[in-house]
Protein backbone atom coordinates (compact mmCIF):
# COMPACT_ATOMS: atom_id res chain seq x y z
CA UNK A 1 0.00 0.00 0.00
CA UNK A 2 1.38 3.39 -1.05
CA UNK A 3 1.37 5.72 1.97
CA UNK A 4 3.10 8.61 0.18
CA UNK A 5 1.40 12.02 0.53
CA UNK A 6 2.55 14.99 -1.57
CA UNK A 7 1.78 18.47 -0.24
CA UNK A 8 0.79 21.31 -2.56
CA UNK A 9 0.31 25.06 -2.23
CA UNK A 10 -2.91 24.83 -4.23
CA UNK A 11 -5.03 22.03 -5.70
CA UNK A 12 -7.67 22.64 -8.35
CA UNK A 13 -10.66 20.40 -7.62
CA UNK A 14 -13.14 19.66 -10.40
CA UNK A 15 -16.30 17.58 -10.51
CA UNK A 16 -15.65 13.88 -11.03
CA UNK A 17 -18.69 13.89 -13.31
CA UNK A 18 -16.65 15.81 -15.91
CA UNK A 19 -12.97 15.24 -15.15
CA UNK A 20 -11.43 11.81 -14.71
CA UNK A 21 -9.59 10.73 -11.60
CA UNK A 22 -5.88 10.06 -12.06
CA UNK A 23 -6.53 6.83 -10.17
CA UNK A 24 -9.16 5.64 -12.65
CA UNK A 25 -7.36 2.71 -14.32
CA UNK A 26 -10.17 2.16 -16.84
CA UNK A 27 -9.57 5.66 -18.24
CA UNK A 28 -6.56 5.43 -20.56
CA UNK A 29 -6.27 8.93 -22.03
CA UNK A 30 -3.50 11.16 -20.68
CA UNK A 31 -5.32 14.46 -19.81
CA UNK A 32 -7.92 14.71 -17.03
CA UNK A 33 -10.77 15.72 -19.37
CA UNK A 34 -11.64 13.16 -22.08
CA UNK A 35 -10.16 14.77 -25.23
CA UNK A 36 -13.01 13.78 -27.57
CA UNK A 37 -15.78 14.92 -25.23
CA UNK A 38 -17.41 18.36 -24.97
CA UNK A 39 -15.21 19.12 -21.96
CA UNK A 40 -12.02 18.19 -23.80
CA UNK A 41 -11.41 21.90 -24.40
CA UNK A 42 -10.82 22.34 -20.65
CA UNK A 43 -7.49 20.49 -20.81
CA UNK A 44 -5.66 23.41 -22.44
CA UNK A 45 -7.05 25.91 -19.94
CA UNK A 46 -6.08 23.95 -16.83
CA UNK A 47 -2.71 23.10 -18.35
CA UNK A 48 -2.18 26.85 -18.70
CA UNK A 49 -3.45 27.40 -15.14
CA UNK A 50 -0.92 24.92 -13.72
CA UNK A 51 1.88 26.41 -15.84
CA UNK A 52 1.11 29.91 -14.51
CA UNK A 53 1.14 28.58 -10.94
CA UNK A 54 4.60 27.13 -11.54
CA UNK A 55 5.80 30.47 -12.97
CA UNK A 56 4.58 32.16 -9.79
CA UNK A 57 6.46 29.67 -7.64
CA UNK A 58 3.35 27.78 -6.57
CA UNK A 59 3.34 23.99 -6.32
CA UNK A 60 -0.02 23.08 -7.89
CA UNK A 61 -1.99 19.98 -8.83
CA UNK A 62 -5.37 19.00 -10.29
CA UNK A 63 -7.78 16.51 -8.68
CA UNK A 64 -11.43 15.54 -8.89
CA UNK A 65 -14.27 15.20 -6.42
CA UNK A 66 -13.98 11.42 -6.92
CA UNK A 67 -10.52 11.61 -5.32
CA UNK A 68 -11.64 13.27 -2.07
CA UNK A 69 -10.70 11.09 0.90
CA UNK A 70 -10.35 13.54 3.78
CA UNK A 71 -9.99 17.16 4.77
CA UNK A 72 -7.76 18.74 2.11
CA UNK A 73 -6.84 15.21 1.05
CA UNK A 74 -7.10 13.42 -2.33
CA UNK A 75 -6.28 9.79 -3.07
CA UNK A 76 -4.84 10.56 -6.54
CA UNK A 77 -4.06 13.64 -8.62
CA UNK A 78 -2.72 15.08 -11.87
CA UNK A 79 0.21 17.42 -12.53
CA UNK A 80 1.47 19.04 -15.73
CA UNK A 81 5.22 19.16 -16.38
CA UNK A 82 7.45 19.16 -19.48
CA UNK A 83 4.45 19.52 -21.81
CA UNK A 84 2.84 16.36 -20.45
CA UNK A 85 0.02 15.47 -18.06
CA UNK A 86 1.18 13.09 -15.32
CA UNK A 87 -0.94 10.74 -13.20
CA UNK A 88 -0.10 10.20 -9.55
CA UNK A 89 -1.83 7.22 -7.88
CA UNK A 90 -0.91 8.32 -4.36
CA UNK A 91 -2.34 10.94 -2.03
CA UNK A 92 -2.07 14.73 -2.18
CA UNK A 93 -2.76 17.30 0.52
CA UNK A 94 -3.34 21.05 0.51
CA UNK A 95 -4.83 23.74 2.70
CA UNK A 96 -5.78 25.89 -0.32
CA UNK A 97 -8.40 24.79 -2.87
CA UNK A 98 -9.35 26.38 -6.15
CA UNK A 99 -12.83 24.90 -6.09
CA UNK A 100 -14.34 24.40 -9.53
CA UNK A 101 -16.59 21.76 -7.99
CA UNK A 102 -20.08 22.95 -7.12
CA UNK A 103 -21.90 20.13 -5.28
CA UNK A 104 -25.46 19.40 -6.41
CA UNK A 105 -26.41 15.98 -5.03
CA UNK A 106 -26.34 14.84 -1.41
CA UNK A 107 -23.29 12.68 -2.21
CA UNK A 108 -21.44 15.63 -3.73
CA UNK A 109 -22.35 17.85 -0.78
CA UNK A 110 -21.00 15.18 1.56
CA UNK A 111 -17.77 15.07 -0.48
CA UNK A 112 -17.32 18.84 -0.22
CA UNK A 113 -18.14 18.75 3.49
CA UNK A 114 -15.44 16.10 4.01
CA UNK A 115 -12.92 18.07 1.94
CA UNK A 116 -13.41 21.29 3.91
CA UNK A 117 -14.12 19.84 7.37
CA UNK A 118 -10.94 21.25 8.90
CA UNK A 119 -10.71 24.97 9.69
CA UNK A 120 -7.25 24.89 8.11
CA UNK A 121 -8.77 24.36 4.66
CA UNK A 122 -9.46 27.50 2.64
CA UNK A 123 -11.51 27.62 -0.56
CA UNK A 124 -10.74 30.36 -3.08
CA UNK A 125 -14.46 30.85 -3.70
CA UNK A 126 -15.99 32.41 -0.59
CA UNK A 127 -18.63 30.07 0.86
CA UNK A 128 -20.83 32.94 2.02
CA UNK A 129 -20.82 34.53 -1.46
CA UNK A 130 -21.46 31.15 -3.07
CA UNK A 131 -24.56 30.75 -0.89
CA UNK A 132 -25.93 34.03 -2.24
CA UNK A 133 -25.44 33.08 -5.88
CA UNK A 134 -25.70 29.29 -6.18
CA UNK A 135 -29.37 29.40 -5.17
CA UNK A 136 -31.39 31.59 -7.54
CA UNK A 137 -34.04 32.27 -4.91
CA UNK A 138 -31.36 33.49 -2.50
CA UNK A 139 -30.08 35.80 -5.24
CA UNK A 140 -33.55 37.26 -5.69
CA UNK A 141 -34.10 37.80 -1.96
CA UNK A 142 -30.77 39.66 -1.69
CA UNK A 143 -31.38 41.89 -4.71
CA UNK A 144 -35.16 42.19 -5.06
CA UNK A 145 -34.93 45.73 -6.38
CA UNK A 146 -32.79 44.66 -9.34
CA UNK A 147 -33.46 40.96 -9.97
CA UNK A 148 -36.12 39.26 -12.07
CA UNK A 149 -39.13 38.53 -9.82
CA UNK A 150 -38.83 34.98 -8.51
CA UNK A 151 -40.91 32.52 -6.48
CA UNK A 152 -39.64 29.24 -5.08
CA UNK A 153 -41.50 26.03 -5.93
CA UNK A 154 -41.15 24.28 -2.60
CA UNK A 155 -42.31 20.81 -3.72
CA UNK A 156 -43.06 19.00 -6.96
CA UNK A 157 -46.81 18.93 -6.35
CA UNK A 158 -49.68 20.75 -8.04
CA UNK A 159 -50.51 22.52 -4.78
CA UNK A 160 -46.95 23.83 -4.34
CA UNK A 161 -46.69 24.82 -8.01
CA UNK A 162 -49.92 26.83 -7.96
CA UNK A 163 -48.93 28.42 -4.63
CA UNK A 164 -45.66 29.58 -6.24
CA UNK A 165 -47.58 31.03 -9.18
CA UNK A 166 -49.88 32.89 -6.80
CA UNK A 167 -46.90 34.36 -4.93
CA UNK A 168 -45.17 35.37 -8.15
CA UNK A 169 -48.31 36.93 -9.66
CA UNK A 170 -48.73 39.03 -6.50
CA UNK A 171 -45.15 40.31 -6.91
CA UNK A 172 -45.71 41.06 -10.60
CA UNK A 173 -48.89 43.02 -9.91
CA UNK A 174 -46.96 45.42 -7.67
CA UNK A 175 -43.85 45.62 -9.85
CA UNK A 176 -43.15 49.07 -11.38
CA UNK A 177 -42.38 47.45 -14.75
CA UNK A 178 -45.12 44.82 -14.81
CA UNK A 179 -45.58 45.43 -18.55
CA UNK A 180 -42.33 43.45 -18.99
CA UNK A 181 -43.97 40.31 -17.61
CA UNK A 182 -46.83 39.54 -19.97
CA UNK A 183 -45.25 36.74 -21.99
CA UNK A 184 -45.72 33.66 -19.85
CA UNK A 185 -43.51 31.86 -17.36
CA UNK A 186 -40.34 29.82 -17.08
CA UNK A 187 -38.97 27.49 -14.43
CA UNK A 188 -35.26 27.22 -13.63
CA UNK A 189 -33.26 24.68 -11.70
CA UNK A 190 -32.79 26.51 -8.40
CA UNK A 191 -29.08 25.71 -8.26
CA UNK A 192 -28.46 25.06 -11.95
CA UNK A 193 -25.88 26.46 -14.34
CA UNK A 194 -25.07 26.43 -18.03
CA UNK A 195 -28.70 27.05 -19.03
CA UNK A 196 -29.64 23.45 -18.24
CA UNK A 197 -33.08 22.58 -16.82
CA UNK A 198 -34.75 25.84 -17.86
CA UNK A 199 -38.21 25.40 -19.38
CA UNK A 200 -41.04 27.57 -20.64
CA UNK A 201 -44.18 26.42 -18.84
CA UNK A 202 -47.93 26.85 -18.80
CA UNK A 203 -50.47 26.18 -16.08
CA UNK A 204 -52.90 24.04 -18.01
CA UNK A 205 -53.48 20.52 -16.72
CA UNK A 206 -50.81 19.19 -19.10
CA UNK A 207 -48.47 22.07 -18.28
CA UNK A 208 -48.67 21.42 -14.54
CA UNK A 209 -48.07 17.71 -15.13
CA UNK A 210 -44.90 18.61 -17.06
CA UNK A 211 -43.65 20.80 -14.21
CA UNK A 212 -44.24 17.92 -11.80
CA UNK A 213 -42.28 15.62 -14.13
CA UNK A 214 -39.37 18.06 -14.26
CA UNK A 215 -38.94 17.80 -10.49
CA UNK A 216 -36.58 15.05 -9.38
CA UNK A 217 -34.89 14.02 -6.16
CA UNK A 218 -31.92 16.25 -7.02
CA UNK A 219 -33.55 19.14 -8.92
CA UNK A 220 -35.93 21.74 -7.53
CA UNK A 221 -37.10 24.85 -9.31
CA UNK A 222 -37.90 28.52 -9.08
CA UNK A 223 -40.64 30.20 -11.10
CA UNK A 224 -40.05 33.43 -13.02
CA UNK A 225 -41.86 35.46 -15.67
CA UNK A 226 -40.56 34.98 -19.20
CA UNK A 227 -38.83 38.17 -20.25
CA UNK A 228 -38.78 39.15 -23.93
CA UNK A 229 -35.41 40.74 -24.60
CA UNK A 230 -34.50 40.05 -28.23
CA UNK A 231 -34.36 43.68 -29.44
CA UNK A 232 -32.81 45.46 -26.46
CA UNK A 233 -29.01 45.12 -26.53
CA UNK A 234 -27.07 45.91 -29.72
CA UNK A 235 -23.31 45.42 -30.00
CA UNK A 236 -22.11 46.21 -33.52
CA UNK A 237 -23.21 43.25 -35.65
CA UNK A 238 -24.63 41.29 -32.72
CA UNK A 239 -28.43 41.28 -32.40
CA UNK A 240 -31.07 39.11 -30.77
CA UNK A 241 -31.31 37.77 -27.24
CA UNK A 242 -28.16 38.99 -25.51
CA UNK A 243 -27.01 39.07 -21.92
CA UNK A 244 -24.03 40.95 -20.50
CA UNK A 245 -21.65 39.33 -18.02
CA UNK A 246 -19.41 41.47 -15.81
CA UNK A 247 -16.54 39.72 -13.99
CA UNK A 248 -15.28 41.24 -10.74
CA UNK A 249 -12.38 40.44 -8.41
CA UNK A 250 -12.84 41.90 -4.94
CA UNK A 251 -14.51 45.16 -6.03
CA UNK A 252 -12.61 45.74 -9.27
CA UNK A 253 -14.26 45.06 -12.63
CA UNK A 254 -11.88 42.85 -14.61
CA UNK A 255 -13.65 41.90 -17.80
CA UNK A 256 -16.97 41.83 -19.58
CA UNK A 257 -18.44 39.83 -22.40
CA UNK A 258 -21.77 39.36 -24.10
CA UNK A 259 -23.52 36.06 -24.76
CA UNK A 260 -25.70 35.88 -27.85
CA UNK A 261 -28.40 33.22 -28.19
CA UNK A 262 -28.88 31.24 -31.37
CA UNK A 263 -31.76 32.48 -33.49
CA UNK A 264 -35.00 31.01 -32.13
CA UNK A 265 -33.51 30.22 -28.72
CA UNK A 266 -34.09 32.31 -25.61
CA UNK A 267 -30.99 30.97 -23.80
CA UNK A 268 -27.65 32.64 -24.49
CA UNK A 269 -25.47 30.17 -22.54
CA UNK A 270 -22.65 28.63 -24.55
CA UNK A 271 -23.78 25.17 -23.41
CA UNK A 272 -27.12 25.92 -25.12
CA UNK A 273 -25.56 26.98 -28.42
CA UNK A 274 -24.96 30.63 -27.57
CA UNK A 275 -21.81 32.50 -28.57
CA UNK A 276 -19.67 34.75 -26.39
CA UNK A 277 -17.80 37.89 -27.40
CA UNK A 278 -15.58 39.96 -25.13
CA UNK A 279 -16.20 43.69 -24.99
CA UNK A 280 -13.94 46.41 -23.62
CA UNK A 281 -14.88 47.89 -20.25
CA UNK A 282 -15.72 51.20 -21.92
CA UNK A 283 -18.34 49.45 -24.06
CA UNK A 284 -20.30 48.12 -21.09
CA UNK A 285 -23.73 49.83 -21.33
CA UNK A 286 -24.19 52.67 -18.86
CA UNK A 287 -27.26 51.14 -17.21
CA UNK A 288 -25.27 47.93 -16.61
CA UNK A 289 -22.41 49.90 -15.04
CA UNK A 290 -24.83 51.73 -12.73
CA UNK A 291 -26.67 48.58 -11.60
CA UNK A 292 -23.45 46.60 -11.27
CA UNK A 293 -22.02 49.31 -9.02
CA UNK A 294 -25.14 49.29 -6.82
CA UNK A 295 -25.08 45.51 -6.45
CA UNK A 296 -21.37 45.50 -5.63
CA UNK A 297 -22.08 48.13 -2.98
CA UNK A 298 -24.72 45.89 -1.38
CA UNK A 299 -22.23 43.02 -1.34
CA UNK A 300 -19.46 45.23 0.09
CA UNK A 301 -21.72 46.40 2.91
CA UNK A 302 -22.81 42.90 3.92
CA UNK A 303 -19.91 40.56 3.06
CA UNK A 304 -16.13 40.42 3.14
CA UNK A 305 -15.24 40.54 -0.55
CA UNK A 306 -11.47 40.21 -0.20
CA UNK A 307 -10.12 37.64 -2.69
CA UNK A 308 -13.62 37.15 -4.15
CA UNK A 309 -14.07 36.37 -7.83
CA UNK A 310 -17.61 36.53 -9.17
CA UNK A 311 -19.63 37.35 -12.28
CA UNK A 312 -22.97 39.14 -12.57
CA UNK A 313 -25.26 38.63 -15.58
CA UNK A 314 -27.73 41.20 -16.89
CA UNK A 315 -30.51 41.34 -19.46
CA UNK A 316 -32.57 44.26 -20.70
CA UNK A 317 -36.24 43.90 -21.58
CA UNK A 318 -37.54 45.09 -24.93
CA UNK A 319 -39.14 47.92 -22.95
CA UNK A 320 -35.66 49.08 -21.91
CA UNK A 321 -35.60 47.90 -18.28
CA UNK A 322 -32.47 46.23 -16.94
CA UNK A 323 -32.49 43.16 -14.65
CA UNK A 324 -29.95 41.09 -12.79
CA UNK A 325 -30.31 37.51 -14.04
CA UNK A 326 -27.94 35.77 -11.64
CA UNK A 327 -24.53 35.78 -10.04
CA UNK A 328 -21.80 33.19 -10.33
CA UNK A 329 -18.79 32.58 -8.09
CA UNK A 330 -17.45 30.01 -10.55
CA UNK A 331 -17.32 31.77 -13.94
CA UNK A 332 -15.96 29.55 -16.69
CA UNK A 333 -12.27 29.85 -17.52
CA UNK A 334 -12.07 27.87 -20.74
CA UNK A 335 -11.91 28.61 -24.44
CA UNK A 336 -13.29 26.66 -27.36
CA UNK A 337 -10.87 25.28 -29.95
CA UNK A 338 -12.24 27.70 -32.56
CA UNK A 339 -12.35 30.69 -30.20
CA UNK A 340 -10.88 33.85 -31.68
CA UNK A 341 -7.37 34.76 -30.52
CA UNK A 342 -8.49 37.88 -28.64
CA UNK A 343 -10.89 35.78 -26.51
CA UNK A 344 -8.12 33.34 -25.61
CA UNK A 345 -5.95 36.26 -24.55
CA UNK A 346 -8.74 37.55 -22.30
CA UNK A 347 -9.21 34.17 -20.64
CA UNK A 348 -5.46 33.74 -20.16
CA UNK A 349 -5.35 37.21 -18.62
CA UNK A 350 -8.14 36.20 -16.22
CA UNK A 351 -6.24 33.03 -15.27
CA UNK A 352 -3.10 35.11 -14.62
CA UNK A 353 -5.10 37.44 -12.37
CA UNK A 354 -6.58 34.50 -10.45
CA UNK A 355 -3.16 32.88 -9.95
CA UNK A 356 -1.71 36.19 -8.74
CA UNK A 357 -4.60 36.51 -6.28
CA UNK A 358 -4.05 32.94 -5.06
CA UNK A 359 -0.37 33.66 -4.40
CA UNK A 360 -1.29 36.85 -2.52
CA UNK A 361 -3.85 34.95 -0.45
CA UNK A 362 -1.41 32.15 0.39
CA UNK A 363 1.20 34.69 1.48
CA UNK A 364 -1.33 36.56 3.64
CA UNK A 365 -2.30 33.32 5.36
CA UNK A 366 1.35 32.46 6.04
CA UNK A 367 1.91 35.90 7.56
CA UNK A 368 -0.98 35.46 10.00
CA UNK A 369 -0.04 31.97 11.17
Amino acid sequence: MNTQIDTFDIIIVYSGMKAKSAGNTSYTDSPPFPPKSKVGVYNDCYRYFLERCKKKGLNAAFATSSDICGSGLFKSFWTYDNNTWHRHPHKAYTTMLFDKFTPKTSTQKEQMSTLTSSKKIYTFNKKILTKVFENKFNTYTHFKKYAIPTAEITHGTEKAIMAAKKRLDAILQKHPYREDFLNGYIIKNKTGSGGFNIHKVTFTKKGIAKIIDYHTKHISYVLQPFLTCDTSFHFKKHRGTIDVRVITLNTKTLQSYIRVAQKGNFLANQHQGGSSFYISLRRIPQDVIIMNTKIKKILENTLDLSHSLYALDYIRSNNGHLYLVEGNTNPGIYWEYDEIRSSKRKIKKLINTIVHEIKTLIQERKNTQ
